[in-house]
This record gives C-alpha cells, sequence and structure tokens, in this order.
C-alpha cells in the first residue's frame, strides 16, 4: 500500500512537471535581470493615463486571486489535452524567452509608487507588505496580464459550448485582474495589453511553428528519464 502510494505521488509529479518547468523559467525571466540590471539603467514610463488612474488598495483582492486562477490553468492544462498543453507551455516558454531580453536589454521598465500613509488598517498592511517584497522593477509586460489571459483563452478552447459560461466568468475575473495592476500601482497601463499581445502573438506562433513538438519532446526525455527505476 505504501510503494503503491509512492507510485501515485510519482505519477503526481510527472504529469505537473512541465508545469513546473514553465513555471521556474518564468520566475528566471523576471527575477534575474532584477538583480542584474542596475536600477539607474530602469526607464519610468509616467503618461496622462496613468497620473489619472488612483490607488486603490481594494485591488489588491483581485491581483492575488489572480494567483489561484493561474494554478488552476497549470493543474487543467497539465492533466488535459497533450496537444494543447505543448502549444500553451511551449509558448509560454518562448514567450518567457524573448520577455527575459527586454527586461535584460531593450526596455527595462520601473513602476513610481504612491505614498501610503493615507491607506490605513488592513490594506495598509498589505499595501506596505507588497511594496516592500515586490519591487516595481521590469513591469513591461505585466505578467499578471499575461497568465490571467493565458488562463481565460485555455478556458475558452477546452470548454464545450454548454459550458461556456465558465469562459465568461474567467474573462470577467481577467479584467477584474487587469483592472487590480494599475489600481494597485503594480503596473503602468501600457503593461495590460502588452501582457495581451504577448500571449496572443506567442500562442499564434505556437500553432505556426514546432515549438510545442520540441517542447514535447523536451519533457518527454526528462519524464521518461524520471519513470525509471533506479535497478534499471
Amino acid at each position: 500500500m505504501k510503494e503503491e502510494r509512492k507510485q501515485q505521488i510519482k505519477r503526481f509529479l510527472i504529469i505537473i512537471l512541465p508545469a513546473v518547468i514553465t513555471v521556474a523559467i518564468d520566475l528566471f525571466s523576471y527575477m534575474v535581470p532584477k538583480q542584474l540590471v542596475p536600477v539607474e539603467r530602469y526607464a519610468f514610463l509616467d503618461m496622462e493615463i496613468d497620473r489619472r488612474i488612483p490607488f486603490v488598495p481594494f485591488f489588491f483582492l483581485f491581483y492575488f486571486l489572480a494567483f489561484v486562477q493561474w494554478v488552476n490553468y497549470f493543474l487543467q492544462a497539465s492533466f488535459g489535452d497533450r496537444k494543447l498543453r505543448d502549444e500553451y507551455f511551449g509558448s509560454d516558454v518562448a514567450a518567457k524567452i524573448v520577455i527575459f531580453f527586454i527586461f535584460m536589454y531593450i526596455w527595462p521598465l520601473a513602476m513610481r509608487r504612491p505614498e501610503i500613509g493615507e491607506v490605513e488598517g488592513f490594506w495598509h498592511w498589505v499595501t506596505k507588505m507588497t511594496f516592500t517584497v515586490d519591487n516595481p522593477l521590469g513591469s513591461f509586460p505585466s505578467i499578471h496580464c499575461y497568465y490571467s489571459w493565458m488562463a481565460f483563452r485555455y478556458s475558452y478552447d477546452v470548454e464545450p459550448k454548454g459550458r461556456r459560461w465558465i469562459c465568461w466568468l474567467q474573462l470577467l475575473f481577467t479584467l477584474a485582474v487587469f483592472a487590480s495592476t494599475v489600481l494597485v500601482k503594480q503596473h503602468y497601463f501600457i503593461d495590460i495589453p502588452g501582457g495581451v499581445v504577448f500571449a496572443e502573438g506567442f500562442l499564434w506562433l505556437a500553432r505556426h511553428t514546432r515549438i510545442p513538438e520540441i517542447f514535447g519532446r523536451v519533457m518527454d526525455r526528462i519524464t521518461r528519464k524520471l519513470e525509471r527505476n533506479p535497478e534499471e
């Protein structure tokens, strides 16, 4: 029974491995440039529309709930259709490689944070914690907008017509996440369409190139090695 349980856990870990590798590449592309690019190289993009958008700490609720949406998307894709998984995860890896070079060399953007002195109570604590942990460097494109859009698009691709209402709920939540990124001053307005364009652009690229095939082959090689018994 104990050995069977171990095998079940192993099979689960192998199934979600492509998602784990994809997320690891995402974290690398997002976090490493923050450590390597000198702060003085970052640009501030203060457009009129950004100055007009108020700071609304309540929208941190949607900003953090987005992580739940992403976990659901990654699990759905991991256990769903193999071809679709390779399209989405493969496009994601390709996008993050490009985003890494944007953060590093082309357009490293930084966000101006508002004063939080007027925010009180629970939302003051949430704002202070977020602004301390997540520095405002590397804002373009918005990874929040990118992944929430990918979650909606995946839902649209897999849900049958009788369950399309789930897609529209996903879309409504995704739009709330979009709003949260600018209302909690984590992103400029331009970062929102930037995230969507990257998501759609690389999905299109994956469906017209061998990116999914290459991603699938790499995952197959890794999983075959993991599936071998130590005595083999």
